[in-house]
């Protein structure tokens, strides 16, 4: 996949993009949600693969026009505030989707029953922006109750100490949020992981399933919101 999605607010994560050869397409944001957030891919998008994305009703002008050919399906409802700002925020991890069964929207729950996806309920509601998906079989996160919900199917996770991922002034961000797998090659941080205090842990669990992490040290680790490759 060549093409990679993320908000027009962030260019120095679309810079570092652009530089390893990808077509950046942005969007503005949701209007509907909290600054916090309106900007970020996880809470907005979510592709189901096969040339289907799923997006924020709000957006799906911007992205009808830049990804000819996909199928840009609009879900309703996306807003601030939580749990409505949810609905998309699900992490599609091996044969499981995880999420907040509650609220997660209706479009990934006919997609989940159609590809005989298993749902994984989680209370903690931002569940894409929660873990950083290495592949199928790793995971990295500081949510425990997610931590032991996936080890529980077999999945290999690393448990790290929360906070050191700025947000904004109200509220620290998330390690999958700060973080996207290029390629099934390199794990992108879009800043200092160095800095974080289990970074030394996060370094040998990326090295032992085989990746390699690519990051600016120059900046600190922020929460963008991920990005989504299409």
């Amino acid at each position: 996949m060549k093409n990679i999605i993320i908000s027009s607010k962030y260019t120095e994560e679309i810079n570092d993009l652009k530089g390893m050869g990808f077509n950046v397409i942005t969007f503005k944001g949701n209007p509907d949600l909290d600054n916090e957030i309106c900007f970020h891919a996880d809470t907005n998008l979510f592709n189901t693969g096969n040339g289907k994305i799923l997006c924020a009703e709000q957006i799906k002008g911007e992205l009808s026009h830049s990804l000819t050919g996909y199928d840009i399906v609009p879900c309703c409802g996306i807003k601030s505030p939580y749990p409505n700002d949810v609905r998309l925020n699900a992490a599609h991890i091996k044969n499981f989707l995880l999420c907040n069964a509650k609220y997660v929207a209706d479009e990934l729950i006919t997609f989940c029953k159609e590809k005989g996806i298993d749902i994984l309920h989680t209370n903690q509601g931002y569940s894409k922006c929660s873990v950083c998906i290495l592949n199928d079989t790793a995971v990295i996160t500081d949510c425990r109750e997610i931590a032991c919900l996936l080890k529980k199917y077999q999945i290999d996770v690393l448990l790290i100490e929360s906070g050191y991922i700025s947000l904004s002034d109200k509220h620290y961000g998330f390690i999958g949020g700060a973080s996207g797998v290029i390629n099934n090659e390199i794990v992108y941080f879009s800043g200092n992981i160095t800095k974080h205090p289990d970074y030394k842990r996060i370094n040998e669990f990326i090295k032992r399933h085989n990746l390699n992490i690519y990051f600016d040290s120059n900046r600190p680790l922020r929460d963008f919101g991920g990005f989504v490759m299409v």
